[in-house]
């Protein structure tokens, strides 16, 4: 594996992370404030938090892509 490849592959896992791990801070408001409502809210949540993880996933590649001089890193030449 390139440099590049890894430069890329380490900043899209940063995104996925954080895209992950973000949305925690606003399920555990929502079971302080209204615990009632927690379950249905967090529910609806969930494909709204994939794609917050697709999204870090795809930032951090284009991220990485540009670190390393904004070329394809992943192509067949």
């Amino acid at each position: 594996m390139t440099a590049l490849k890894l430069i890329v592959w380490i900043t899209s896992l940063t995104g996925g992370a954080v895209g992950l791990f973000a949305p925690v801070g606003v399920v555990k408001w929502l079971l302080q404030t209204e615990p009632e409502d927690a379950g249905i809210l967090t529910f609806f949540f969930l494909p709204v938090w994939c794609l917050l993880v697709v999204a870090g996933l795809l930032a951090g590649r284009r991220l990485g892509v540009l670190l390393t001089g904004g070329k394809r890193v992943y192509s067949n030449r």
